[in-house]
């Protein structure tokens, strides 16, 4: 507990001296004292009480005037829902009729899902991030219209959006302690190193890895950048889900037929390594499915806001201090006349 006005405290010395000093006698007048009693017994204790009773009640008015309080403490604003990152492609390859589907099937699944965080990132030559995960739907569709094909340059770096959509992901729990440099050192290896595997171990000590995952919106073939299975690996070490919504490429790739096919294939197997599943976007039941494997995952509690408060506690010294005047006012007035 702290006092607002802790200096409101000094007005207990004066009373303290009052209270040493104050030797004022009462008495009750009788006619005769022929009948009267001297006190006995607890009687006797009681009619001594009223005086320290009342300074008590001086004393806890003096304690609520200098207003109580607890220390700061954190309270947090809380819901069941999932946080997700839809990382989109703005490649070359994504002009005209693929990105316009990716628009929609995105906007669609926005709109179906108002309990849950939900961030957007692009990704083309370099991978940007638009929107950190929030509920405001209307910031996230305004941000969706914006998004248009090489807004980030023309070649594909799906490893770079899966990057830079982890961070988004984990952006709050990161702070000083760890840098999106030093980790992305850490991945870009023929395994995880050091550096990595403490950012996971951090992250699952202070349990905000359930209920995170990302979801490509993507041809599935890359020319540039980190390659794919690297921050899915880091993804698979953490437990998180990676989901891809393939959408045919409405322009060239750059990319001979036999490699993208190849890559198409890893990026599916290091997909489906992290639990997630590979959809295809022109096939209307298996969009229906990727709805519903969604909804299937489970919901676990999201921190919207965290606030610093504090908690008044003046109600309770003055409720005591009413109660002690009043029983010093009981036994003055009504205990010390009853025969």
């Amino acid at each position: 507990m702290i006092l607002e006005n802790p200096w409101l405290l000094l007005i207990l010395i004066p009373f303290g001296l009052l209270c040493f000093f104050w030797r004022e006698k009462k008495f009750l007048g009788y006619s005769s004292l022929y009948h009267v009693r001297e006190p006995a017994g607890f009687k006797k204790i009681v009619t001594k009480l009223p005086k320290p009773i009342f300074f008590g009640a001086v004393f806890f008015a003096i304690i609520a005037i200098s207003h109580p309080q607890t220390k700061y403490y954190k309270e947090e604003t809380t819901l069941r829902g999932r946080e997700i990152v839809l990382s989109i492609d703005t490649s070359f390859s994504m002009t005209g009729t693929a990105i316009e589907t990716i628009k929609k099937i995105v906007g669609d699944f926005i709109k179906k899902r108002p309990n849950d965080l939900i961030g957007i990132t692009i990704f083309g030559t370099d991978a940007a991030l638009i929107v950190i995960p929030t509920m405001e739907t209307q910031l996230l569709e305004r941000s969706l219209e914006r998004v248009q094909a090489s807004q980030v340059g023309y070649q594909t770096s799906i490893g770079e959006g899966l990057f830079t959509s982890i961070t988004a992901l984990f952006e709050k729990e990161m702070g000083r302690k760890f840098t999106i440099k030093e980790l992305r050192k850490g991945i870009n290896k023929e395994y995880l190193d050091d550096y990595a595997i403490s950012f996971v171990k951090e992250m699952e000590k202070r349990q905000v890895i359930k209920n995170k995952l990302i979801i490509l919106f993507t041809d599935g073939i890359y020319n540039i950048g980190i390659s794919p299975d690297r921050p899915l690996r880091l993804l698979k070490r953490m437990g998180i889900k990676a989901y891809v919504v393939a959408v045919k490429a409405s322009d060239v790739t750059g990319v001979d037929p036999e490699v993208a096919a190849q890559h198409i294939e890893e990026l599916k197997e290091a997909v489906e390594s992290t639990g997630g599943k590979y959809f295809h976007a022109e096939n209307f039941e298996e969009v229906a499915r990727f709805y519903d494997e969604i909804d299937s995952i489970e919901k676990d509690k999201i921190v919207i806001e965290t606030v610093s408060k504090k908690k008044d506690l003046f109600v309770y010294p003055t409720i005591a201090s009413i109660f002690f005047l009043l029983v010093s006012i009981f036994i003055e007035n009504i205990w010390m006349r009853i025969p």
